[in-house]
């Protein structure tokens, strides 16, 4: 039965009623359709009933809240909640059971719990046996040929990585505790935690005047560049690189581009290429070492290197205008970047809109080509509360100056799904009025020229930015002359390391930073400050990360929660600090009022009362003793250089009171939203359910 439409209408059973009783109901004003539509009413409440009755008899048409009862049918045991629906575990138990114990069924398994791709290896398939003649494994050998240099590749890097086909000897250490692996009870679950960004026709950052040498990334850092995973064809099957998000080798590539498969490279690949506004079709395309410049393609051909993130043309050759579409690695949605994140627009009725870039409807106004021309357009219509969006992701040179007058809200906004690079020449000033707002979306904000950095000043209200990124270091400077050919070094530095790239210097501002990344701030002693889920990076534990300005000893009053600090942090008050990790020194200069909670913070710093915080330094300890148990439990990360696709993340060998000293057991600093523990430990649980007797799993985080 079908319960799309409603027949309960008022005017259907208001028809059904005999023709006298309408024509005496008229002649009375209608009472009696009153009533009709009074009971139309409240059938229609009764009939939505009865269709979600239906509908939740199903997982997967079921309301949320009846699925852990679906699952308790199931006698399926819940697990921690980490954000992620368990529709997809409960729709999928009878289908787990019946195939309990082969490795395409811990594969996926680990997808659904996790939320994060996995691939399964089983570790005693892997061990270096003589085999018996009737049953021989031609897969399984004892040694590796020289000329398969893909499967050296797979072996060196990672060692021991979850593609590599080499075959081991036995050890007796056990995997649980990742620690051995090839035994013959051992399987390995290789999670990825790294997600894969897509970014479409993208600026690449020309390295010299030259025209031939680019970087895929727009600000000219060399990053890798990550499959887009595709999806497996059959459920049975362990995944492949191909359908997992890591990034590209050389060696891989090479081999799809040599085979023409098109696997890396096309419309339905993680990389294309246009130069000057023509697309490179995929025979051009070669793999490229491209560290030092001085392996060039050969005439008629387009090199590219994936594990630096390099593009780069034949001698001869130029092109003026190269756009790349590619994909880069991040551990979260943090800062700016191309995922979905409408239901942080702010929207009020009746603002101005102004499109930046994209294509719009047919009879629609054409968009505007720079955000400059938008800010005049907003300038000539009176200034009033606007909304300035940008609908690509290429990037936009600009020197832009604001003036927000009384009771206007004025944003920049990225589109949903969109990555633009907002290229300053200088500072992004912008003074408001009283009442007035001024929000950042979405955007990524680097400077030239030692520019790049957000002055908000006269009396501008409320500061807003989510989920972009004030580059820290303002960018990347570029070489001064023609790119040096046979020397390894990279060619870009940050262009001003441990500059501020926040200055508030209006005394009334209330500032929200949420989900973002940004360098040092700089701030008046009166603004008001709120950081959740972001990284502040001033690029040293000794820099200053927030601060007073124009000589002021301290910031304005600050809340901080689930943050990564990289710097010192200096604040008249801090009225809550929590689930986060400050790597330098943090003075507040009240500190009857407020307090810091399951932080990571320096025994040195001067905080309000402390709850669960680490380290805990027993009354009386010596400087060595100090010294010896920070050390002990000091956060390790993976990498803390912007630009690499492990950002902030923490290293597995980070002290479990790190790892887990959050207020729900989570990891303390910027992504204690993601729940890696509670992720890790529900896999487990549900391992134990799934393994096949005898065999005992591992997890490993290969990214």
């Amino acid at each position: 039965m079908s319960f799309s439409s409603s027949h309960l209408t008022s005017e259907r059973l208001y028809e059904l009623m005999p023709a006298i009783h309408r024509l005496r109901d008229a002649d009375q004003g209608y009472p009696l359709r009153d009533l009709i539509e009074l009971m139309a009413r409240e059938g229609r409440v009764v009939e939505a009933d009865i269709a979600a009755l239906h509908e939740n008899w199903f997982v997967e048409s079921c309301a949320d809240w009846v699925v852990p009862y679906i699952g308790d049918l199931l006698a399926i045991v819940p697990l921690a909640d980490t954000g992620f629906s368990p529709r997809a575990e409960v729709a999928n138990t009878i289908g787990y059971r019946r195939r309990k114990g082969t490795a395409a069924l811990l594969e996926q398994l680990a997808r659904d719990v996790t939320g994060w791709p996995a691939r399964v290896v089983e570790h005693f398939e892997r061990l270096a046996t003589t085999q018996y003649l009737n049953h021989t494994r031609p897969h399984n050998l004892s040694w590796t040929g020289l000329g398969d240099a893909n499967a050296l590749e797979l072996l060196t890097r990672p060692s021991d990585g979850p593609f590599e086909s080499a075959t081991h000897t036995a050890e007796v250490r056990r995997i649980g505790p990742r620690r051995g692996r090839y035994n013959i009870h051992e399987v390995a679950i290789h999670l990825f935690r790294l997600g894969a960004y897509p970014l479409t026709r993208v600026h690449a950052r020309a390295l010299d005047g030259s025209g031939r040498r680019f970087t895929f990334s727009p600000l000219g850092n060399d990053a890798p560049l990550f499959n887009q995973p595709r999806g497996e064809a059959d459920p049975a099957t362990i995944a492949a690189e191909l359908n997992v998000p890591v990034p590209i080798r050389r060696r891989a590539l090479h081999r799809a581009l040599h085979g023409a498969t098109g696997d890396y490279y096309g419309a339905e690949a993680s990389i294309r290429v246009w130069l000057d506004g023509t697309e490179v079709e995929l025979d051009p395309i070669v793999a490229c070492h491209l560290e030092d410049w001085a392996r060039q393609p050969e005439a008629g051909q387009v090199g590219i290197d994936p594990a630096l993130g390099r593009l780069a043309l034949p001698e001869g050759e130029s092109a003026e205008v190269a756009e790349v579409s590619f994909s880069y690695g991040f551990p979260a949605n943090l800062g700016g970047g191309p995922y979905r994140r409408e239901e942080s627009f702010t929207r009020i009725e009746g603002e101005l809109t102004l499109q930046v870039g994209g294509t719009v409807e047919p009879g629609d106004p054409p968009p505007l080509d720079t955000v400059d021309e938008a800010v005049t357009e907003w300038r000539n219509a009176g200034r009033p509360s606007a909304v300035i969006a940008i609908h690509d992701s290429r990037t936009y040179r600009e020197t832009l100056t604001l003036s927000i007058p009384d009771d206007v809200r004025l944003e920049l906004r990225a589109a949903d799904g969109e990555r633009p690079l907002l290229e300053l020449e200088g500072e992004l000033d912008v003074t408001g009025g009283e009442a007035s707002t001024f929000e950042i979306n979405g955007l990524l904000v680097a400077g030239i020229d030692g520019g790049g950095a957000l002055r908000v000043g006269g009396s501008l209200d409320r500061l807003t930015l989510r989920h972009c990124t004030l580059v820290p270091g303002l960018g990347f400077a570029a070489p001064a002359g023609p790119l040096p050919v046979g020397e390894g070094p990279p060619p870009f530095e940050p262009s001003a390391p441990g500059a501020p790239s926040l200055i508030v210097e209006s005394a009334q501002a209330e500032v929200l930073i949420e989900r973002s990344i940004l360098g040092a701030i700089e701030s008046a002693s009166e603004a008001e400050f709120e950081i959740r889920d972001s990284i502040l990076d001033a690029g040293d534990p000794a820099s200053s990360a927030y601060g007073g300005v124009s000589g002021e000893p301290f910031g304005g009053p600050v809340v901080i929660s689930a943050v990564t600090v990289v710097g010192t942090l200096d604040t008249r008050q801090m009225t809550l600090g929590e689930n986060s990790i400050f790597l330098g020194v943090v003075t507040a200069e009240r500190r009857q009022q407020g307090c810091v909670r399951f932080s990571f913070v320096l025994p040195q710093s001067r905080v309000p009362r402390r709850y669960r915080c680490q380290p805990v330094i027993p009354a009386g300890s010596s400087a060595d003793e100090t010294a010896r148990l920070t050390d002990r439990v000091r956060p390790v990360f993976t990498s803390l250089t912007y630009g690499h696709p492990a950002y902030g993340q923490l290293d597995r060998r980070t002290a479990g009171v790190i790892e887990r000293g959050a207020e729900d057991g989570s990891e303390m600093g910027a992504y204690f939203s993601l729940k890696t523990p509670q992720r890790l430990d529900n896999l487990d649980r549900r391992l134990g359910e799934y393994l096949r007797a005898g065999l005992e799993a591992g997890i490993f985080c290969s990214t």
